[in-house]
């Protein structure tokens, strides 16, 4: 089955929802749209245009069928999901006006608050037909569930259009967060009779693979994503200390600290776990980047005369969530820092169990022109495939790697091959955890090119790179 393609369970034609969401996405043009979803008169999802939604997603399509399952439900619903990004669902009817779906577009937050017209800026006359279109297809549930109840009866003449709805600057509200704000305004009508479709939740793809609703939210999980949000939280810094002399390279980490009054800079351990245990990690992770762009953008004294590189960690949610990489692709543009300042580090463990997926985010990390770290480098032989990746620019060997190069003439030779590997590649390499002169000494001997050491270069809070904060610097 090509992908797009449902097949329903009273063999109707073939109904191409990729297709739907890919009009839909051009009616609104040139306002961006970051994802599309289609969903039944239940809100359940028929398709999606990503892989996931988020905790922030599902919110706003629960609280939209709620209000859009009633009589008289507004046409249109605006949620703020933060990040710069807003939820916009649109109620589809048919001719009787019953609830047959809805569709989701998250947006640009400016795209639909600029001015009084709010989310109505985003309903042309085209995104009507294709919401009418859409009506069409879906079938109507209160005549589906009168029709198992009843005898077959003969075949009803296709309804009569209506005419199409129209949306005023009054129809409108600007968008807030956190509540959902209606827009009411006159339903449009299908133009033909409703199709029977997919049963929801599920859709075929190429490659055999299957993309699924995904799973209800929890209240559990609707805290925590809650908590992770308000979370107090501060950046420092590491600075990677070059090797070679003369060198003026600065290379940092950033790293992650609470700013809680109960364990001021300490790293929030327990708030990590938590989320990656409940597949939330990029929640955290879009704080940091956030905070990260939103500072070098107020302080450029950091980085206009000098070439600096600061490397952020990522967790396993972040690596598998599409979202997370237009989300950063959204930050760089909006911000206008220059190319390659910002660098994203991959656990190599996490990176060898991506599977294909770890080419797909080293890919958008080139084109974003984001260097990509692979940290806990070993002597394995899948370690090295992922050296071909094209975003890679800095090799972290493992620490058991370094900690017996003084004793140990095979970890000399491991280190050297990987050093004469990357430098062919034309990457860097990193020894972490190095604690002593002498090990420096090894270390340079050895040719590698930084060494990340608390001892050596303690991590400092972000403010004190900048003149503004440090003037003796």
């Amino acid at each position: 089955m090509e992908q797009g393609k449902h097949l329903s369970a009273a063999g109707s034609p073939l109904i191409d929802f990729n297709a739907v969401c890919q009009r839909i996405r051009s009616a609104v043009e040139p306002a961006r749209v970051h994802a599309v979803s289609l969903h039944d008169d239940k809100g359940d999802v028929l398709w999606l245009t990503e892989n996931s939604m988020g905790p922030d997603e599902h919110n706003a399509v629960r609280q939209a069928f709620e209000a859009f399952s009633a009589v008289n439900g507004p046409q249109i619903l605006a949620y703020d999901l933060g990040d710069s990004r807003s939820a916009v669902l649109f109620r589809a009817v048919n001719a009787r006006r019953a609830l047959v779906g809805a569709v989701m577009l998250i947006v640009d937050t400016r795209s639909v608050s600029q001015d009084n017209q709010g989310a109505t800026r985003l309903m042309t006359p085209k995104l009507q037909r294709e919401l009418s279109d859409f009506a069409a297809i879906r079938p109507d549930p209160q005549r589906a569930a009168a029709a198992s109840h009843a005898p077959a009866a003969p075949a009803l003449s296709p309804a009569p259009m209506a005419p199409p709805f129209e949306l005023s600057i009054a129809d409108s509200v600007r968008v807030r967060k956190p509540a959902l704000h209606a827009i009411s305004t006159v339903p449009a009508a299908p133009v033909t009779p409703p199709m029977p479709a997919a049963p929801s939740g599920t859709a075929a793809s190429a490659g055999n693979t299957v993309k699924r609703a995904p799973v209800s939210v929890t209240p559990e999980i609707d805290r925590l994503h809650a908590a992770l949000r308000r979370s107090p939280i501060a950046l420092h810094v590491q600075r990677l200390v070059p090797l070679t002399k003369g060198s003026q390279l600065k290379r940092y980490e950033v790293l992650l600290r609470s700013k809680s009054d109960d364990a001021p800079n300490a790293a929030p351990q327990a708030m990590l776990k938590a989320a990656v245990e409940n597949g939330l990690g990029s929640v955290i992770d879009r704080r940091v980047v956030t905070e990260l762009i939103g500072w070098l953008v107020h302080h450029p004294d950091v980085w206009r005369t000098k070439a600096v590189l600061f490397s952020v960690n990522l967790t396993v949610s972040a690596l598998h969530d599409d979202h997370f990489i237009k989300f950063v692709e959204l930050c760089l543009a909006k911000s206008s820092l220059p190319k390659a300042m910002i660098a994203f580090e991959v656990d190599v463990s996490a990176a060898l169990n991506l599977g294909d997926r770890v080419n797909e985010v080293a890919a958008a990390l080139h084109r974003l022109g984001c260097p990509m770290v692979l940290d806990d480098f070993g002597m394995r032989t899948e370690c090295f495939d992922l050296l071909r990746l094209p975003a890679v620019r800095y090799v972290k060997l493992a620490s058991e790697i370094t900690t017996k190069m003084r004793s140990d003439k095979l970890s000399q030779a491991a280190i050297t091959a990987v050093v004469q590997m990357a430098r062919v590649l034309g990457m860097h390499t990193v020894a972490k955890r190095t604690e002593t002169a002498a090990e420096q000494e090894w270390l340079t001997a050895l040719g590698v090119d930084f060494i990340q050491s608390n001892a050596l270069s303690p991590s400092v809070s972000i403010e004190s790179l900048s003149k503004a904060q440090n003037p003796k610097d």
